[in-house]
């Protein structure tokens, strides 16, 4: 979402879901939508600057081309680290708590962290991913089988956090409902129950693995540390409580099911400072910038 859309509030929630009330993924769901979330055309006018970061970021963790977009700058950087989800064969959903600031705010125009972002295995059309740019703090929701875009957007802002938040983190499931329909929801904590972020079908261009990772584009500076670096210093950001829905039954990420081969290991992320850690494998992982 860029600035056109919502404008942040000066509320400050720093991002240590550590603490995060534990969101079963079988909770209620509602037939209301994501309050002040917007959608299509205005979410892609005022994401475009945010477009062609996200596409090259996810050829870096993807390893291949995706059409429809220019070539990357080779003075940037677009590594990932987490969980990655193998495609079961019976995979119909992810869920996890991801962590969310307000205290972000990428100083450099050429910056965009997409931490955490989550991806489901087995053919998803939706990701759900948590964006800080120099002029946005968003969650939002990319649409892999129609436009190749951002399609749906809500400001974290201070409704954004008294409703949709827990000790640091919001709670979001992507679930595939019937035939090739996904649908993306985050947990009302008021009502104690999952609203409507956004639904899609179709087929999706970013294959059938999936991800819950800490991933960014980054310019460099002159001495060779990234601008995010700066931007993340002394900030924790986390994916826990990462579950997988296989064949209908929830189950949490793990050996079996998940594993790291998105990681790029840490001398990717030019940041001297940045310290990473898979706590728990494949449900919680941790980067203190």
């Amino acid at each position: 979402m860029g600035a056109g859309l919502v404008a942040c509030t000066a509320v400050v929630l720093m991002a240590a879901p550590a603490d995060a009330a534990a969101v079963s993924p079988t909770a209620a769901k509602s037939q209301a939508d994501v309050a002040g979330v917007q959608r299509g055309d205005a979410v892609r006018q005022a994401t475009a600057q945010q477009k062609e970061s996200f596409l090259t970021a996810h050829e870096g963790l993807l390893g291949r081309r995706l059409s429809g977009h220019s070539v990357a700058a080779p003075a940037t950087i677009h590594p990932s680290a987490g969980t990655a989800f193998i495609n079961k064969g019976n995979n119909q959903g992810a869920s996890a708590a991801q962590s969310v600031s307000t205290a972000v705010h990428p100083t450099n125009g050429g910056t965009t962290i997409y931490t955490p972002t989550l991806y489901p295995a087995g053919g998803s059309c939706i990701e759900v991913t948590t964006v800080y740019t120099n002029t946005t703090q968003a969650v939002e929701a990319w649409d892999w089988c129609n436009h190749i875009d951002f399609e749906a957007s809500v400001a974290i802002n201070s409704s954004f956090v008294s409703k949709y938040t827990s000790g640091g983190a919001y709670t979001t499931q992507i679930v595939k409902t019937t035939g090739s329909t996904w649908v993306a929801y985050l947990y009302n904590y008021t009502t104690k129950a999952y609203d409507k972020l956004y639904t899609s079908s179709g087929n999706t261009q970013a294959g059938t693995t999936g991800w819950d990772v800490n991933e960014l584009y980054s310019e460099l500076q002159s001495n060779g540390q990234s601008y995010a670096c700066a931007d993340m210093a002394g900030k924790t950001f986390s994916a826990s409580n990462i579950q997988v829905n296989l064949g209908g039954t929830w189950t949490a990420a793990g050996p079996g099911n998940s594993d790291t081969r998105f990681d790029s290991g840490d001398a990717a992320y030019d940041c001297s400072s940045r310290s990473y850690k898979m706590i728990t494998p494949y449900s919680h992982w941790q980067v203190v910038g």
